[in-house]
């Protein structure tokens, strides 16, 4: 039998090839008569049992797993039964291939005798002349492999057109097939929302209860609240769902709650009530400077305040309950931590020294990670402490007086925290400063005037000589120093009697001439004073401005040199004697305020720093 096993074996192989199709065939069709049932059903509207589909999984993944594991195996193959097959298609062989098959060995020996391998030899001749795997034909494998792509085609066909029926008419059908047994059923509650829950307070809160079955005859909401009797709502149907259910406006506290309907009632649930923090109010405390003289002071529940530099700032806000944390964003998103307590509901800013406007959103956090909704605005106006307001009411600028009169100083001085001290001071032809204090400890935003009679002939003052002036007033400036804030200066030329006598005459046209030609050189002495005294008030000036000072003093120190050389220019042409000297002093005084610009230039603050010393 082993001799033959070689040419038998295709034969085999056609022939378990042939029986796995044909049984794929008949399986597929099997699922392709199912979907073309269930398309018909589909298309009638009628509905589908619910166990329906559930079998019919069950069915096909059985049924598909069997076929693969017959296909798959592979049993013993009766050869006898085989020849038989091969005979039957090959008739010339007249019974040769199924002698030979069932020839059997010699037991003892395990071999073939001589008549025995005379037919085993012919039936392998045979073998060899005729094609036996033709005992299955290729033209029905193919046939069988169509019929498989038939079948799965229609299958794909029924699928598509059970996707494009219409998932109402499945959902209608079994609707009503459900309300028709729901009616029959009693009233079930099957839910109630939202059961346990957290609401915030003061919101409301929508309480429904569902039911399947019949709708119940009566249906009660019964809310149990703390210290309080209970409250009994009746639930409203909603249209024709047998869903019931009522609406609390507002929930002000926790509460216990169930439903009641036809002598029953569904499980207590509980609704918690939660708040987000809030500032209920914002008292303020201000602790002004010492200088100001003003008490501390607490402003309750704002949120808008002012107050002067330096001003020591501290706030507390009281909360509707303890937060985690709190903190103050200004606009920059700058953020001042706050001190909170765990069991009170309050905020604190520490003192904090005011130096600048803020604005601050007040952002609170409590226990629960919750954030304030809306973050109330902090508002803080700075105002500066300014310094005294000086204004001269007398003399009125520059004046030519005469040796023997009494100059009247006054000048309105007013600060807004209160002065220190105010006075006068003066200087006579370029000597030492005169100081005069006029007064101090005036209040502020007071009015203060202050005045000083000075007869210049006490002085012993000459013609041609200079008296230059100026008020000052002292206050506490922000860092808590005293600061001293100048008028603008002037200056008083004293000239000789009959000259301002006669200023007040009136003089013929040919008398003014005469006198202009006479004083020709006078008038050059007294335009270089006068561009000395504009020198001497813009230094003046800057040295009120230190902060200006290094880039306007090469402007006036070159005007002075200028100034310097005209009066030198004109000391040459001078004959007068008494003109010269008096030109002299001037050369005098030039050549130090030359010195002192050329100092400042290079030292911006060497003027500041003589704040007594001569202009």
């Amino acid at each position: 039998m082993n001799i033959l096993k070689p040419y038998l074996e295709p034969v085999i192989r056609r022939q378990q090839t042939g029986r796995k199709w044909r049984m794929m065939v008949f399986w597929w069709s099997a699922i392709a008569l199912a979907a073309g049932l269930a398309l018909i059903l589909a298309k009638s509207g009628e509905p589908m049992p619910d166990h329906l589909v559930p079998w019919l999984a069950g069915i096909l993944f059985a049924g598909t797993f069997i076929v693969l594991f017959i296909n798959t195996a592979r049993g013993k193959v009766d050869y006898q039964k085989l020849a038989r097959v091969i005979e039957r298609k090959h008739p010339e062989l007249h019974a040769t291939l199924l002698t030979a098959v069932e020839q059997a060995p010699d037991p003892k020996t395990h071999r073939f005798n001589f008549l025995q391998k005379r037919v085993i030899n012919e039936a392998i001749a045979a073998c060899e002349k005729t094609m036996f795997a033709k005992a299955a034909p290729r033209r029905d494998l193919a046939l069988l492999k169509f019929g498989n792509a038939g079948m799965l085609f229609l299958i794909c066909v029924c699928l598509y057109q059970l996707h494009k029926v219409n998932p109402e008419t499945f959902s209608e059908a079994r609707a009503a097939q459900s309300e028709r047994a729901q009616a029959l059923l009693p009233a079930e509650l099957k839910k109630v929302e939202p059961g346990n829950a957290e609401v915030e307070r003061g919101t409301p809160l929508a309480v429904l209860a569902h039911f399947t079955g019949n709708s119940p005859g009566n249906t009660t909401l019964v809310i149990t609240a703390l210290d309080s009797p209970k409250r009994r709502i009746e639930l409203v149907k909603n249209l024709d769902d047998p869903i019931f259910g009522a609406t609390l406006s507002s929930v002000d506290g926790s509460f216990t709650y169930h439903v009641e309907y036809d002598q029953q009632k569904s499980e207590t649930f509980k609704i918690s009530v939660y708040e987000h923090p809030t500032l209920d109010r914002a008292d303020a405390t201000l602790d002004y400077p010492s200088y100001t003289k003003l008490p501390k002071r607490i402003i309750e529940d704002t949120r808008r305040l002012s107050a002067v530099e330096g001003t020591e700032l501290s706030y507390k806000f009281h909360l509707n309950k303890p937060v985690q944390s709190a903190r103050l964003v200004g606009e920059n998103d700058e953020a001042v931590e706050l001190k909170v307590h765990a069991d009170l509901p309050l905020a604190e800013l520490p003192p904090l020294t005011l130096t600048q406007n803020r604005t601050w959103k007040l952002e609170l956090t409590d226990a629960s990670a919750r954030a304030n909704k809306i973050a109330p605005r902090i508002e803080v106006v700075v105002y500066p402490n300014k310094p005294p307001k000086i204004r001269v009411s007398s003399p009125h600028g520059d004046q030519q007086v005469s040796p023997l009169e009494e100059v009247d100083f006054a000048a309105e001085i007013e600060d807004d925290f209160g002065l220190g001290s105010y006075g006068l001071t003066y200087n006579v032809n370029g000597g030492d400063l005169q100081n005069v204090q006029l007064g101090k400890d005036a209040p502020g935003n007071t009015k203060t005037i202050a005045t000083h009679l000075l007869a210049l002939e006490t002085l012993g003052m000459e013609p041609d000589q200079l008296i230059n002036w100026y008020f000052w007033a002292e206050d506490i400036g922000p860092d808590g120093k005293k600061r001293r804030t100048y008028s603008d200066m002037f200056f008083a030329e004293i000239r000789p009697f009959e000259e301002i006598f006669r200023q007040g005459q009136s003089q013929s046209s040919q008398q003014q001439r005469q006198q202009q030609q006479q004083q020709s050189p006078n008038q050059q002495t007294e335009q270089l004073i006068k561009l000395q005294k504009q020198i001497i008030n813009a230094t003046w000036r800057l040295r009120r401005q230190p902060a200006t000072l290094a880039a306007d003093a090469p402007v006036l120190l070159q005007s002075q040199k200028d100034a310097l050389n005209k009066a030198k220019a004109l000391l040459e042409k001078s004959t007068d004697e008494k003109t010269s000297e008096f030109i002299k002093a001037i050369i005098q005084h030039m050549e130090t305020s030359v010195k002192k610009l050329t100092t400042a230039q290079g030292e911006p603050r060497a003027v500041n720093k003589q704040k007594e010393a001569s202009p």
